[in-house]
């Protein structure tokens, strides 16, 4: 039999006491507390107040084009090539621009997001994002271009990413994740695509987290983002986060034709049938932009954008 003394049993009661004592601080359990804690806590802002921060900061240089094919297939080219296809704030108004005419466009079957000059895209334009360095302009940014990319996903055509040159990296990679598909060319191995935020000390903004958790599960989503490592088409196949190799973009126009063979109605009927089901990512992406912000103009993503950012002499 156990024998406590009065002392003993104070003690075990003040022990068993001190998870809900933990629970009740402040309110919140000690997940709520931690949340409130690494999450952004300035200005709330819509999604006119966040783009009429962001085009600001428009530059002359960079675009997002737009052609419309007759057989009902458009072709999204990310024109930014002094950069690699980095995107700015000129190239997020320009998407915005695509995105609502390409929702005009009834008679549209799919897209092919792809990068000028042999490249897809590098991520964000440094130059840009030493601008709006701070957790109030990545949580702005955040806002504005998340909602577009949302908005994108959610047209009821078959997209897809075509991955050439060096590939998709950073932001990037995260916009390949809002096309039904991806692609990478197979003609030269130096070709990735990778998640490399944590390197430059913040986590994925723009909604890619909850979409690259729906692509390849939790579990792979971990290892990609810890671990920022750049995968080449194989592995990247292997993964499951890219859907087939091709040698040239006439191949991933062909590859896109054949998915959007059959009647127009229904192709787009099937696209917004299954979007019903990521309704849910939208609470992921404002979630993902509070935990994002504060990490944005950080010490750490300071330091990575300092030793990134060497401007041509």
């Amino acid at each position: 039999m156990l024998n406590l003394s009065r002392r003993s049993i104070g003690v075990f009661m003040r022990l068993s006491r001190a998870p809900i004592l933990m629970q009740i601080e402040n309110g919140r359990t000690p997940k709520a507390k931690y949340l409130h804690d690494l999450t952004y806590h300035g200005q709330e802002l819509s999604f006119n107040e966040a783009k009429n921060i962001i085009i600001q900061y428009l530059e002359s240089s960079g675009s997002v084009d737009l052609e419309k094919d007759v057989n009902g297939i458009a072709k999204i080219r990310l024109n930014n090539p002094r950069c690699m296809n980095a995107i700015n704030a000129k190239m997020m108004s320009d998407l915005e621009e695509i995105t609502e005419k390409l929702s005009q466009w009834t008679e549209c079957k799919g897209a092919i997001v792809y990068g000028a000059d042999g490249n897809f895209c590098a991520g964000g334009d440094l130059n840009f994002a030493k601008k709006i360095s701070n957790p109030y302009g990545g949580y702005a940014m955040n806002i504005y271009l998340g909602h577009i990319l949302n908005k994108f996903k959610k047209l009821p055509i078959i997209t897809v990413a075509y991955i050439e040159g060096a590939g998709a990296i950073g932001g990037g990679a995260e916009i390949t994740t809002v096309c039904d598909y991806r692609l990478m060319c197979n003609a030269a191995d130096s070709t990735v695509i990778g998640f490399a935020h944590s390197k430059m000390g913040i986590v994925p903004a723009w909604g890619s987290t909850g979409r690259l958790v729906s692509i390849v599960g939790v579990q792979k989503t971990l290892d990609l983002l810890l671990e920022s490592r750049m995968l080449r088409a194989a592995e990247a196949m292997d993964s499951g986060l890219v859907d087939g190799t091709v040698a040239t973009m006439a191949d991933a126009e062909a590859w896109l034709s054949r998915k959007i063979k059959g009647d127009l109605n229904v192709i787009r009927a099937i696209k917004s049938t299954v979007q019903c089901y990521d309704d849910f990512l939208e609470t992921t992406r404002m979630m993902e932009s509070r935990i994002f912000a504060p990490l944005w103009g950080g010490p750490v993503n300071q330091a990575a954008l300092e030793r990134h950012f060497k401007p041509k002499k």
